[in-house]
């Protein structure tokens, strides 16, 4: 029997996947596609030797090169079985050969054999226009927009002579396509040339416009995007173009000022206006304005009021105003009407519940909002606010036990139930109690790495300068990228004035990984004011305080100010500081050093 005989008898017996499991391994071995030498990939070969010894395979025995191809596609060798495809269609002119090159290369993501695929298609079926429609798009997806430009304007002809044709049933409307086709364009500006070039820019276009305006903010071009979008909101002021034009301001400037006065008048002078007040309400929610959410919130309900999921956060946002009665009968709503399974942040509204409730005192409220939380036992969630709430009332035992019966369903649980322990185990001035309970979760989790900066922590508190040190160690070695561990330990030996070149090392590291973290910035200054250098003290500490105006940051500045004599500059800090902070010792002391006080 003929090897080809042979195969086309596995075809026949056993199929395609029997042929790749077992039959054609010896025929694969011995006269299938050209393989790579040892060591050598297929794109390190002359790619025109590899070409040519695939299209000298097909010419002898297409039979046996398609199922090779098929092959080693299922092998992952994707580049030979498109190549063999498409050399057996050039060979055969077999449109369906070059479909099967072209799908090959198109699920491997290579869109420059693809669009081989595609004009060889394109070459053996002239009037299929499918074949054609594919070349161009694929000319435009790798950047050859110039060879696509005419076959595009051609199309666009078409879809238009067919809209008018056919007005109200056809779907597809010239610029719908040029959208489509354009925002396949890797290059964004040929893109936005080649819009101007097919539909101009004439202002009062609004089909033009709104092209332009999506092709420039798909590259990011927010102010050219705004633009546009400003003349199409002129001809036709729709709220979508509104709210569109509002977020393209948001993201051009980094923040909402201007996005909120364009957008907020014309909401007022439209109260139906859904879209505006709901993207007012998140930016309003974001900045913690609270009242103002709460107002654009209650209008969307007006407006929609069996929106049900907005109920859910009218509530969210009444917890932030302290209106407790309120919150909850808008939460009431929202877990009354919506299913169970299409429910969001339940656990999270039966806990924000539970604190409102706390806050008056009322703490049977508070358990049973806490005590109807779906899955209410196995939530950590819902047990940790449990054990809150009994240290809140000064049940220290029973915050404990809560935390002690509560069985960990998974290790991210068993974490968050350590540091808790440890947590009210140190609030109840058990230290010890506390660094037991972390070790015996370090003991099943060694190198946890929140588990292991607590327990550095813990043993800051009890002055074990060995376990602190060690802990920390552990840490930079499983997450050589925390630059907390870094300032942690530094921090510890310039606290102590111990160590001091070692902990300047230690913080710089801390400092080139998060240049911006303010109490890294104030270790940094402390460690330099230790050492002596009062100017890089300074320098780093107004940086942090800059970032933050923290107590602690604020005392370090003002020591080293007052250290350097400069008086009227510690003066002023300290005005500042003072009524924020009344019962700073630390802060009063220094104070009482400045000269007229």
């Amino acid at each position: 029997m003929t090897r080809l005989k042979w195969v086309r008898s596995c075809t026949v017996v056993l199929g395609l996947a029997s042929i790749v499991a077992g039959c054609a391994t010896s025929p694969v071995e011995d006269s299938g596609l050209p393989v790579a030498a040892p060591g050598q990939s297929q794109a390190q070969m002359k790619r025109e030797d590899y070409q040519a010894k695939v299209a000298r395979l097909v010419e002898r025995n297409p039979l046996f090169a398609l199922m090779t191809a098929e092959i080693a596609q299922q092998r992952g060798d994707a580049y030979s079985a498109m190549l063999a495809y498409l050399e057996a269609a050039k060979q055969l002119q077999d449109p369906e050969l070059a479909k099967r090159a072209l799908e090959i290369s198109l699920g491997e993501g290579q869109l420059e054999e693809a669009l081989k695929a595609a004009q060889v298609w394109a070459d053996v079926a002239p009037t299929d226009a499918q074949a054609r429609r594919s070349v161009m798009v694929l000319q435009l997806g790798t950047n050859r927009v110039d060879e696509a430009l005419p076959a595009l304007k051609t199309y666009l002809a078409q879809v238009k002579e067919a809209e008018q044709a056919n007005p109200g049933i056809s779907h597809a409307t010239p610029i719908k396509v040029a959208t489509e086709m354009l925002m396949r364009i890797p290059d964004k500006t040929k893109a936005y040339n080649t819009a101007i070039e097919l539909f101009g820019n004439n202002p009062k276009d609004a089909d033009a416009q709104l092209l332009l305006a999506q092709i420039s903010e798909s590259a990011d071009q927010f102010a050219t995007a705004i633009v546009h979008l400003q003349n199409l909101a002129a001809i036709s002021p729709q709220e979508r173009y509104v709210v569109q034009l509002a977020q393209l301001m948001e993201r051009r400037d980094t923040n909402p000022r201007a996005a909120l006065a364009y957008i907020t008048p014309l909401a007022d002078q439209n109260p139906k206006w859904f879209g505006a007040r709901l993207y007012l309400a998140r930016v309003y929610s974001q900045q913690e304005q609270w009242p103002l959410a709460k107002q654009r919130f209650n209008e969307m309900l007006q407006l929609q009021p069996e929106n049900y999921p907005l109920y859910s956060s009218l509530g969210f946002v009444l917890s932030k105003t302290g209106e407790r009665k309120a919150a909850e009968k808008a939460f009431n709503v929202y877990l009354s009407k919506v299913p169970a399974t299409e429910r969001q942040n339940e656990a999270l509204i039966h806990i924000t519940m539970a604190d409102m409730a706390a806050q008056d005192k009322d703490f049977a409220a508070a358990y049973a909002w806490l005590d109807r939380a779906p899955n209410a036992k196995t939530d950590l969630d819902i047990q940790l606010k449990k054990s809150a709430l009994e240290e809140l009332q000064g049940k220290p035992d029973g915050a404990a036990r809560v935390l002690q019966q509560f069985k960990p369903a998974n290790d991210e649980q068993a974490v968050r139930l350590a540091l808790a322990k440890s947590q009210l185990a140190e609030s109840r001035k058990r230290p010890q109690e506390a660094a037991s309970e972390l070790d015996a979760a370090l003991s099943t989790q060694p190198n946890q790495p929140e588990l292991l900066y607590e327990r550095a922590m813990v043993a800051e508190r009890m002055n074990d300068l060995s376990a602190v040190e060690g802990n920390l160690r552990k840490l930079m070695e499983v997450k050589p990228d925390n630059a907390h561990a870094y300032n942690a330990l530094g921090y510890t030996f310039a606290d102590r004035n111990i160590r001091l070149p070692e902990a300047l090392t230690l913080i710089t590291k801390a400092a080139e990984l998060a240049p911006n973290d303010a109490f890294i910035l104030d270790s940094l200054g402390w460690v330099h004011y230790r050492l002596g250098d009062l100017d890089k003290a300074e320098q780093a500490l107004r940086k942090a305080y800059s970032l933050r105006q923290d107590e602690e940051i604020g005392v370090h500045l003002l020591e080293v100010l007052i250290k350097k004599g400069q008086l009227a500059d510690a003066k002023s800090l300290s005005d500042a500081l003072l009524p924020k902070y009344p019962d700073s010792q630390r802060l009063k002391t220094l104070i009482q050093t400045l000269p007229g006080v």
